[in-house]
Order: structure tokens, then sequence, then C-alpha cells
């Protein structure tokens, strides 16, 4: 049987809660003007503690701005009011972000078309404009094409900056438009050096005793980190481990431990005692996660005799009844802050489903009666929105929340149709387990999602292995088939990227047919009154499929991919310049439907 959790009107939980600060803060008083005694060692142990969870709210203060500046950065460029096309707007912003964060050492923006405009920041705190190719940067495009599929800031394993000759901390950003285009990634490095002054120059009485480790035996940050030449790094060995940093006592971490039944109990499980030349030293750590893919371990050192001192008894009851009624006080503060959470929770709740972000779960449990009920309440709407979001476009939610059912009226209009499809799926899909025929096909759709909705297309379905997707039948869209002609050669692109990564890995490469046709069709709900799409009909679309599959006659062996397109289409583009198709020529074929050939312009 679940246990019933109790949960107060708003106005009880305040009257109790300074009730139970009077009587606590009373309570403490006679407690302390009593006497308080504690052992030296306990005493120790918790300063150790709190001077580790100092050193990691400091890394946090010092490394949460990085991943805030950049999403900062990523909503002003989704929103436009950054300049993608003008490399100096962009090196302009991350310039001024660096200024107003000094641990970032470099900064770039990844575009659409494999550059990366950057800043990074020199010994004598000056700047450097940096452009490149992300084909020139170790594994630059498969970073890139990873954060492609990605929809928010992460930071990513270490890598080796040349540059600093040494190891840099990473956080990644994908850019995306309102529309959750994918746009471009920014990326922002702090070096291992900049992460070791933080902990040593954070207290004057450390000693520079504090470390950071990763996989328990590489050294992420310690005070011989802070300049770390001479240690022989390198990209194929960026981290020394605890035996080459040269510190004896962080090289026997790992040693037996020694027993001691006062410490061991205070430290339960928190640290260890080694013995190291006749001298026990005291370890005391804990661990710290969202900074890469593997947890860091971040703690400090001491002698055992460090464990003497004058942590006795506290004695002085004014003292102390002061600082208990500035703690009842505090613990006022907070319970008022945690109800303005909670609220703000259930605000921030309903704009998230505004937004159709419905990924994070809304609710936290709260003791709060009326709150809680209302968390409760949004958190199910969000389940039942998240399903409504997975299967209709949110180009469609966005037109009916700013039109409500007229969005959705049957309506004709003139559009442009693309269907593509797998070349002999079926036979590769036999071979593999259900599994990864799964992430086969939504690692090749999101593919082609990306290319079809950066164009503002929709995708009308999936089919299978098949996609089917519309320009201009959400709204009239004069340019139509334009835009569906640019993402059928972006999608050929990306095709034949993502294939070179597969046969560099050992795997077959994936081959497409594409097929665009241009005329009217019949858009909106379509269906029985209890289960309806919204979707084109018309012969338009079936042509559209006729031209993808009329790609078997025209694709070769070796080829990635097949693009043909429709007279209609053709003579529907408006810039055939722009586009690089303006000298294509048509061949006549027969296509099912139509009694005499028809031109068929292959633009890939």
């Amino acid at each position: 049987m679940p246990r019933l959790r109790v949960r107060l009107p708003l106005i009880s939980a305040l009257v109790l809660a300074f009730v139970s600060l009077s009587l606590i803060s009373g309570a403490a008083y006679i407690f302390v003007l009593t006497g308080a005694t504690g052992t030296a060692d306990r005493l120790l142990i918790d300063r150790a503690e709190h001077l580790i969870e100092n050193q990691i709210s400091l890394v946090r203060r010092q490394l949460d701005p990085v991943t805030d500046n950049l999403e900062m950065i990523a909503a002003l460029v989704g929103s436009g009011r950054i300049d993608i096309e003008s490399p100096v707007d962009v090196r302009e912003a991350l310039r001024v972000m660096m200024g107003r964060v000094p641990e970032v050492s470099f900064a770039a923006f990844a575009t659409l078309d494999l550059k990366l405009h950057g800043v990074s920041r020199q010994p004598n705190s000056t700047f450097t404009s940096i452009t490149s190719s992300l084909f020139d940067q170790p594994r630059g495009l498969e970073r890139f094409r990873a954060l492609q599929t990605l929809t928010r800031s992460f930071w990513g394993a270490l890598f080796w900056s040349e540059s600093l000759k040494q190891p840099v901390l990473n956080v990644r950003t994908p850019v995306r438009r309102v529309d959750n285009a994918f746009i471009g990634g920014l990326i922002a490095t702090v070096s291992v050096g900049e992460l070791s002054s933080l902990i040593v120059n954070a207290t004057s009485d450390s000693d520079d005793r504090f470390f950071i480790l990763v996989d328990r035996t590489d050294v992420l940050a310690h005070r011989r980190l802070v300049k770390p030449e001479g240690l022989g790094l390198s990209e194929a060995h960026p981290l020394p481990t605890v035996q080459e940093l040269g510190d004896p006592v962080l090289a026997r971490i790992w040693a037996p431990p020694v027993y001691s039944r006062q410490l061991d109990r205070a430290l339960d499980g928190r640290g260890r005692i080694v013995e190291i030349d006749g001298q026990r030293w005291v370890f005391v750590y804990r661990e710290m996660k969202g900074y890469g893919p593997d947890p860091w371990l971040v703690g400090q050192y001491f002698r055992i005799e460090e464990a003497t001192g004058d942590f006795v008894r506290l004695t002085n009851g004014a003292m102390v009844g002061a600082g208990t009624l500035a703690v009842a006080a505090v613990l006022a503060l907070l319970i008022g802050l945690s109800m303005a959470r909670s609220i703000r929770t259930i605000t921030s709740a309903a704009e998230a489903i505004e937004r159709l972000e419905f990924d994070k779960p809304f609710h936290r449990s709260s003791r709060l009666r009326e709150i809680d009920d209302a968390g409760r309440s949004l958190d199910k709407a969000r389940g039942a929105l998240k399903w409504f979001g997975a299967y209709v476009p949110h180009r469609l939610v966005f037109r009916l929340m700013e039109l409500g059912e007229d969005a959705v009226r049957s309506r004709r209009r003139t559009v442009t149709v693309m269907f593509t499809d797998i070349v002999e799926f079926t036979p590769q899909a036999e071979d593999l387990p259900g599994q990864e025929t799964a992430e086969l096909l939504n690692h090749h759709f999101a593919l082609l999602g990306a290319c079809i909705e950066r164009e503002h297309g929709v995708i009308d379905k999936y089919i299978g292995d098949a996609v089917m997707a519309v320009w201009g039948g959400l709204s009239r869209m004069e340019d139509h088939a334009d835009h569906a002609v640019s993402a059928a050669l972006a999608i050929v692109a990306v095709v034949h990227e993502d294939n070179q990564i597969r046969r560099a890995a050992g795997l077959a490469p994936i081959r497409i047919r594409i097929g665009l046709h241009s005329g009217p069709v019949v858009v909106g709900n379509i269906g029985a009154p209890g289960r309806v799409n919204f979707t084109v009909v018309g012969d338009t679309v079936n042509i559209a499929q006729r031209f993808e599959q009329l790609g078997k006659e025209f694709m070769k062996q070796g080829e990635d991919a097949v693009v043909l397109v429709s007279g209609a289409t053709m003579a529907a583009v408006k810039d055939k310049a722009a586009l690089g198709i303006a000298a294509v020529e048509p061949v006549r074929r027969l296509v099912k439907g139509h009694d005499d050939p028809v031109d068929v312009f292959r633009l890939a």
C-alpha cells in the first residue's frame, strides 16, 4: 500500500512554518546554552566537506555561465537578432560573451555550409578571429552531425587544443530557429589549466591540496596543471595519471586504506585514510556530474594530525542565540522561496506547453495541496500533449493556435510534393536486429527532416522507409518549388556526407530516390469523424510518387541519390540560377497515368 503524503492548505503551511521556526529557534538556543560537544575528527571532516562543497559550487558558478551565455547567443541567432550570414556579427557576439566569461579560451559558431567562425583568447588577453572548415577539425563533421539531432546544450568529452597544448572542456549548443529548424551549432572551451586555477585559488587555507579526478586515476584539475608544461601531455595522452602528476600524496590515494574507528565512521564512505612513509593522510571527496560523459571526483587531502584544533565546545550563548534567530529567518526565507519556485514551476509549465515543449516533466511534488494538484494536472496534460506533438507537425499546431479551426478547413492549393525512398531497404533491414533497424531509420529521417524543415516544408507522413513532404500546404507559398528543390539538393548532400561516415565505419551506404512534382491538391482534414489526418490529396501526389519510382530507371550502381523533377515543378521554380539548375535539360519518359511522354529533369 503506497504511503500517504500529507498535503496542507497554503495558509496552514505558512502558520505551521513560522510556529515551527519559533520552536526550533527556542530549542536550539536552550540546547546550545546547556553545552554542545563534538569530536575534532568529525568537525574536521565536516570542514573539509564544506570546503569541497564550496569548490563544487565554485566550479559550477564558473562553468554554468558558459552554458547560459551560449544558450543566450543561440536564442538571439534563432530569433534572427544576430545575422549568421555575417561572420563579423557572429564573432563580435562571441567576443562579447568571452569578455563576460573570462574562463572561456575559445568560442565558435559552426554553419550549415560547414564553416567554423570563432574567437580565440590569447595569453595577453587579446582576441584573435578564426575562420576554418569543419573538415580541418578532428572529428569536426561527426560532432556537427551529432549536434544536429540534439535540442539542448551538453558538455562533451575532453579534446586536445593544439594552440594551448593542453586538453579543454567543451560545451556545445545546437542553434534552432523558432520553427525548430537546425541552422548551426555553438561551441565554447575551457582549458584544464584554467579549471585548475579556479580550485587552487578558491581558498587561502586549502594548502593547494584540492584535486579533481576522472575515471579515478586521470587528474583533471590540480595545482600542477595550472601550467601543465613538462608533463608530456598530448592528443593521445591528454591527462596525467595520479602517478604521473608528481604529487607523492595524491599518487597513493587508492593505496590500501588504514583503519581508524573514529574517522572511518565520520567519513562514512566519502573518503579514506592512507599511510605514506609513516604519515597518515585523510582523503575526502565527492562525486560531481554534468560536465562531460564521465563523473568527476572532487576532493581534498590533509594530515590526520590536523584533526586536532579548537573545534570543541560552543559556549557563547548570546552569539548562538543570535545565530539561531538568523537561521530561523533564513529558513523562513527558504520556505517562501520554495513556495515561489513551486508556483513558478506551474507558470513555466504552461509556457512550455504553449511552445510545444513536452520532453521534460513539469510536476515537482509539493506538500502544498493546491500547488501539488495543479502540478499533477499539468503533468497529465503534458503526457497527453506529448503524444499529440509527436504525431502532428509543429508547423500545423502553430497554425492551429494562430487561426483556429479555419487553419484545417479543406481548400485547393498549388503545392510541391516530395517523395523519398531508400533503395533496397528491405534486404538491408532483414539482416539487422529490430532495434538497429529502428535506429537506422530514425537517424535517416532526422537528417531528411532537418533539410525539409529548414526549407519550410512539412513532413506529411512516413510510409515505411519513405517520406512524403509538402511545400505550400499550410499557407500560400509563392516559391514553394524553389524551397522543395533546395531541400532535395540538401538531402543529396547530407546523405552523401553520411555515407562517407558509414563507408569509413565499414557499413553499407544508404541510397535514396527523390521525386518532385507541383500542381493543385486538396488540403485539409481527411478521414472519418473520429480519426482524421491533415494531409493533401490529388493527382499531384500520385505523380510525385511515380517520379520517385521512375528513379529506378535513372539510378546507376554506386550513386548515393537520384533526384527527378517534373516539368511542372521546373516551370514553378522562380530562380533556377540560384539553385544551380538553369542548364538542366529534360528527357522524355512515359509516366503511369499519362498517355504521352512527359518531361523529366534529373537534378542529381
